[in-house]
């Protein structure tokens, strides 16, 4: 009986090591991902930005410029509800 009980607690004690290692790996993966993840996203935005900034030029005519600088600022979008809840 206790060989049979000292044989589960190895095989259980492996599975827990084996999860917390799959757990680790997972961990690590996403970590190297996200700056790739980042950068894509990133060149999608500049890329919808300059199409924006082309489209706005041939129908105006001319470049607008809500701010004083030529840095690249990230747009921020507020999402607001149309009826408030009381």
């Amino acid at each position: 009986m206790f060989a049979i009980m000292g044989y589960g607690f190895y095989k259980y004690g492996i599975g827990v090591r084996e999860k917390n290692e799959l757990a680790r790996e997972k961990m690590w993966a996403r970590i190297h991902l996200i700056p790739m993840l980042q950068a894509e996203e990133d060149r999608d935005m500049v890329r919808r930005y300059l199409a924006d900034q082309a489209r706005e030029k041939e129908l105006l005519g001319t470049e607008t410029r809500p701010y004083h600088s030529d840095r690249f600022v990230r747009p921020h979008y507020v999402v607001t509800p149309e009826e408030v809840a009381k």
